[in-house]
């Protein structure tokens, strides 16, 4: 069935459909797979298993190098995640907002506007919102992204303090780009 999914990606430039458990069946097989080799080992068993992990990598690769092309032609106004898992619509509509904020500072750039349309989509920037919310300093500039709760934040400077989300601040100082202030 991988191989043929695998196939199927390496055809065409659209997305193949793929059932919508896809990913939870998948998630199943390969720790059932692994269970077995860790009760059992065997040679052949473990080349087969790490095979299987290499085609899932490669068909998740080019899903998301299509998704990522499908995701710019939706920024554009031409949305059609019909091809998509729950899994990769939830990743695909992210995309599309930052793309689409990215849009609309360019569009405010080229109608003279100094900062670009980047004001409408800084809502969340320092306001977090929420009851957990944690101060930190930017160790490096990190640009507007969208966070695991779908709102905006940033652009922000190095340097720059910011009050977030406990889950996204923990994040960014876990990844060394902030440090607790």
């Amino acid at each position: 069935m991988l191989r043929k999914i695998q196939s199927d990606e390496r055809a065409g430039s659209a997305l193949s459909r793929l059932p919508d458990e896809f990913y939870p069946s998948v998630q199943k097989k390969i720790s059932e797979a692994r269970e077995r080799l860790n009760r059992n080992f065997s040679l052949a068993d473990a080349k087969e298993f790490e095979n299987t992990l290499k085609v899932l990598r490669d068909i998740f690769m080019m899903r998301g190098q299509k998704m990522l092309l499908r995701a710019l032609a939706a920024a554009g106004g031409a949305r059609d995640g019909s091809a998509l898992t729950s899994e990769e619509k939830e990743a695909f509509d992210k995309i599309v907002v930052v793309l689409e904020q990215k849009n609309r500072w360019f569009e405010g750039l080229l109608e003279g506007k100094e900062k670009g349309g980047a004001e409408e989509g800084e809502g969340a920037r320092r306001d977090a919102g929420s009851k957990s919310a944690m101060h930190v300093r930017f160790l490096v500039p990190m640009p507007t992204y969208v966070g695991a709760d779908g709102k905006s934040y940033g652009p922000f400077k190095a340097g720059e303090l910011a009050e977030l989300p406990e889950a996204e601040a923990n994040l960014l100082v876990r990844r060394k780009a902030a440090e607790a202030a």
